[in-house]
């Protein structure tokens, strides 16, 4: 209680008490990621002695939840407080500025020295050319008998041009040594300009004040979040042409600047929702009005859409080599509100504008293969495997690849468990699909000399699809029927054959869907015929 009091008196007063302050030597060892900041732990340990001891932990992420931060002392005594604060310097680094110095004055004189040796080679090269200049002059009679023979003079040539090339080949080697330099002086010359800067007169720490009961070596562990890093998932589904199991990989790709370097670490990503000031959810009346009705655009969507797309995918190289190496796959846990992957190395990762990618798991999923096409838009026949999903796979980008080979990108959404997404493999040139229309008549608009006012227009479609392959195939066609959105057009006399195995495919009105099993080198034809009938007097959309 005594104890307290004086603390309490200490903070309210001032007055100063026997503390033992010491900027204590700490190191980050585990961090557990999240999707947008990340859990830091730091450890240290050291000797305190007997009575109250002020340490700090220093810390240099740029932004941090004060909130967040806590910590534990392994030790016999009392832990009175932990919180964050930024504390004056009491000199500035004059040691590091010294250094910095020291090394910039080291590579300018290292740059002067190759600079002095590339004039050198620039008044060689003058001399050399003006022997090979005056060796192409008329030669003057006087001179004539005291002129190297023939011979002589080409090594003499000889002898100049070598020389030429090796000073050609100096200057590059001292040229882009001077730009390296360049490049390194430039870094150190901002690493001293920050340092003395009037902002770095403080720094930021974790303020741990332990009452020891004795002199002792204690640990320290302190953890807080920190922002300016984040995970997301990213899926590689690889395919084997015998169309078998299907392997997916998923890595997590990190990315992280948050100042402070991660050297050596135990790495957990979770796919934990941080809590950031979000209370429950409230329910509002629901309220029915009528509105104006406005036009809008709205573009068909393309089941496989997102495979075209020109983004470029992220590789993974295999290597000639006496085996293929596996990935190192991190291990699960299953938490109440999320999961957490620990991979099982030790990390580092560097504070800085790049990404970073580990594998987390590896499942093996079955699928359903067939091939897909849409003639009204496309004549090219996709192939594609129908497969599943579960409970692990987040919402990210996911590469394609089909017997090894990359065939395009698509973006796998949040599913449920067992819920079915579409993986397309790309275009098969042997499904040959046509699609054309082979009426469109309209009725005679006279009687005698009466114009009728209705236009009647019978319309008819065939398409043809054809195996050339050596096996059969299973394929899904959509097409569709036009549907009138007002009582002025009318659609009648509707002829499917063969009948749709579905119609109104996906609740999409008028979209038909056909499945087939198409023997080697078989044709299937689908017939579709339809009329409309709309006012004479009207523009009509869509036929």
């Amino acid at each position: 209680m005594k104890n307290i009091i004086s603390l309490v008196l200490f903070a309210i007063l001032g007055v100063g008490l026997c503390f033992s302050q010491e900027v204590v030597p700490s190191k980050i060892k585990e961090v557990t990621l999240f999707t947008n900041q990340a859990l830091i732990k730091r450890e240290a340990s050291l000797r305190v002695k007997k009575g109250l001891n002020e340490l700090f932990l220093e810390i240099e992420a740029f932004g941090l939840d004060r909130d967040s931060v806590s910590a534990k002392v392994y030790g016999e005594g009392s832990l009175y407080s932990v919180q964050f604060k930024e504390i004056y310097l009491k000199e500035t680094p004059q040691k590091k500025i010294r250094e910095l110095q020291e090394k910039i004055e080291e590579l300018k004189e290292k740059k002067k020295s190759l600079v002095n040796q590339l004039s050198i080679l620039g008044k060689q090269e003058r001399f050399l050319d003006s022997v090979v200049d005056f060796s192409q002059t008329q030669i003057p009679e006087d001179l004539k008998t005291t002129f190297p023979k023939v011979d002589d003079l080409e090594k003499i040539l000889g002898f100049l041009g070598r020389n030429l090339q090796s000073i050609n080949q100096d200057r590059e080697g001292f040229n882009k040594e001077i730009k390296e330099l360049d490049e390194e002086i430039g870094v150190l010359e901002k690493e001293l300009a920050t340092l003395k800067r009037p902002h770095q007169k403080t720094k930021k720490v974790i303020e741990i004040v332990f009452d020891s009961k004795k002199d002792q070596p204690v640990k320290i562990e302190a953890d807080y979040l920190v922002y300016n890093s984040r995970w997301q998932p990213l899926y590689k589904i690889d395919v084997p042409l015998n169309l078998g199991k299907i392997n997916l990989v998923m890595f997590s790709k990190i990315r992280q600047k948050t100042g402070e370097d991660w050297k050596d670490i135990k790495l957990s990503i979770s796919n934990v929702i941080p809590l950031r000031g979000v209370g429950l959810p409230t329910l509002s009346s629901w309220f029915l009005d009528v509105r104006k009705r406005v036009k809008r655009h709205r573009p068909g969507v393309d089941m496989f859409a997102a495979l075209k797309g020109r983004q470029k995918a992220i590789t993974f190289e295999e290597k000639e080599g006496a085996g293929l190496a596996n990935f190192v796959y991190a291990i699960k846990k299953e938490l109440p509100l999320s999961f957490e992957y620990q991979l099982p190395q030790t990390l580092t990762l560097e504070s800085k504008d790049k990404d970073t990618l580990l594998p987390l798991f590896s499942k093996t999923l079955k699928g359903e293969f067939f091939y897909y096409v849409v003639p009204k838009v496309s004549p090219l026949t996709f192939l594609v495997c129908k497969t599943f999903s579960d409970k692990e796979l987040l919402s990210g980008p996911l590469n394609v690849y089909f017997g090894g080979r990359f065939v395009g990108k698509t973006y796998l959404t949040e599913k449920k468990p067992n819920e079915e997404f579409y993986l397309n493999l790309g275009a098969d040139r042997e499904i040959k699909v046509k699609r054309e229309k082979v009426k469109d008549k309209i009725k005679e608009t006279f009687f005698g000399k009466i114009e009728r006012k209705t236009v009647i227009r019978e319309l008819a479609f065939k398409i043809t699809v054809e195996n050339l392959k050596e096996k059969p195939v299973k394929l899904k066609l959509l097409d569709s029927i036009p549907i009138s959105r007002t009582d002025r057009i009318e659609v009648k006399n509707i002829k499917l054959t063969p009948e749709p195995k579905e119609k109104n495919y996906q609740d999409k009105e008028g979209v038909n869907l056909w499945e087939f099993d198409i023997q080697s080198k078989e044709k299937v034809e689908i017939n579709i015929e339809f009329i409309v009938t709309y006012p004479k007097d009207i523009p009509i959309y869509g036929l």
